[in-house]
């Protein structure tokens, strides 16, 4: 499995290693209190990357965030 090749590694990315380690603690059968206590999330973090993982699949703890600069406003 992907995710746990990225928690085994300890990947350099940190953002992909905590999701990781939510996706395995959640497949544990872990709840989302304690999961979000034992990685130092928010709640609500958890749960949107278990459901992002169940829609996107082992791609999930890839970070998908824009670059650079905001487009100024004219």
């Amino acid at each position: 499995m992907a995710v746990q090749q990225i928690v085994r590694r300890g990947s350099t990315d940190s953002v992909r290693y905590r999701r990781a380690m939510m996706l395995l603690a959640s497949a544990g059968g872990n709840r989302v209190p304690v999961i979000a206590q034992l990685v130092q999330a928010d709640e609500d973090t958890v749960r949107d990357v278990i459901h992002a993982f169940d829609e996107k699949g082992p791609a999930c703890p890839d970070p998908r965030w824009v670059g650079g600069r905001p487009p100024p406003i004219r």
